[in-house]
């Protein structure tokens, strides 16, 4: 009889172990999905508060902002898609920005509840642009070569305009695709001329496509003639 009473007993503590360790890996689920919930308040949180911030500098425009879901790079094209489109009122040509005021790109593509952004460094991307301290006027665009390297060019410079590794670029606003003064990047190299004359430039955007989460698109603003 004591044999059996030790069985039983070893039954018993085991099944209840078995009880418990299941409720606790239950604890554990319940925990570890409230701080992941928690982890994606937080960084709704900080979403919101970019978004603040670029509407108190920028009162003309009208944001939306918007996720990564996907990213797509080939020969020719660098992009991203986002997780909205059309039903937010997105359109193609709108500016893509980053929570810095980085030129993240132009929406080439809308669908319903998705679109793809022509991200800065691709080779069909224009911007008209402004150099450093000097303001001289020039043009962003994609370049073959460089976008493997993942920089963009400086060409199209007006005539006897200075440009030096560093300058930051500009959006010029000229066109009325992009609104002025936000920044496209920096300045890595520049080529000259036989004279000397500082002819194209390469270019390192200021937005980092492949660590985005999260982009504003720029809807509407108050275009500089």
């Amino acid at each position: 009889i004591g044999w059996l009473e030790n069985i039983y007993g070893y039954m018993f503590r085991y099944d209840r172990l078995a009880e418990e360790n299941e409720e606790l890996k239950q604890r554990v689920t319940e925990l570890e999905n409230k701080l992941r919930e928690a982890k994606e308040v937080e960084a709704e949180n900080e979403n919101f508060r970019r978004l603040f911030g670029l509407r108190d500098k920028y009162s003309d425009f009208v944001f939306e902002s918007a996720k990564i879901i996907g990213r797509g790079t080939s020969n020719w094209n660098s992009t991203l898609t986002i997780g909205k489109g059309s039903e937010s009122g997105i359109e193609v040509g709108d500016c893509v920005i980053d929570s810095s005021y980085n030129v993240v790109g132009q929406i080439s593509e809308v669908g319903n509840g998705w679109a793809t952004i022509r991200s800065v460094i691709d080779t069909d991307i224009n911007i008209g642009a402004l150099v450093g301290d000097t303001g001289s006027a020039a043009m962003v665009i994609g370049d073959y070569a460089l976008m493997k390297q993942g920089l963009v060019k400086l060409t199209y410079l007006t005539a006897g305009a200075q440009v030096f590794e560093g300058d930051t670029l500009l959006t010029s606003g000229k066109g009325g695709s992009f609104p002025r003064g936000l920044v496209i990047g920096t300045v890595t190299a520049v080529y000259n001329d036989a004279g000397g004359q500082a002819e194209d430039a390469a270019v390192a955007p200021a937005a980092d496509p492949d660590s985005l989460t999260q982009v504003f698109v720029v809807k509407d603003f108050t275009v500089v003639e």
